[in-house]
């Protein structure tokens, strides 16, 4: 399976996206079960990859899954895309306490 493909597609996806199309890098890795893919933007372009209430980053998520499915329909692996904060970026969420 060459993953080239759906890497580049969603770092095109994600550059028609930001201010700063240079700065956008996506990393993937492969396991046995899962395509992991890693965003990683300039610290201001992050909230627009993720959208409001991160409506972009699941519609991401949801064209990724379908590409893999329709260029490798016979690979049962799942996608993740996942969008890498800044510490200091200012969209890092406080954790709920669940008790």
């Amino acid at each position: 399976m060459n993953t080239d493909l759906l890497k580049d597609f969603v770092e095109s996806i994600v550059k028609e996206l930001v201010d700063f199309k240079d700065e956008v890098r996506v990393d993937l890795s492969v396991s046995t079960k899962t395509i992991l893919m890693q965003i990683k933007t300039n610290k201001g372009d992050v909230g627009k990859v993720i959208g409001k209430k991160g409506r972009t980053i699941e519609a991401i998520k949801v064209i990724s899954l379908a590409a893999k499915n329709t260029r490798f329909p016979g690979d049962s692996k799942g996608v993740t895309v996942e969008v890498l904060e800044d510490e200091n970026s200012g969209f890092n969420r406080p954790i709920k306490k669940m008790f």
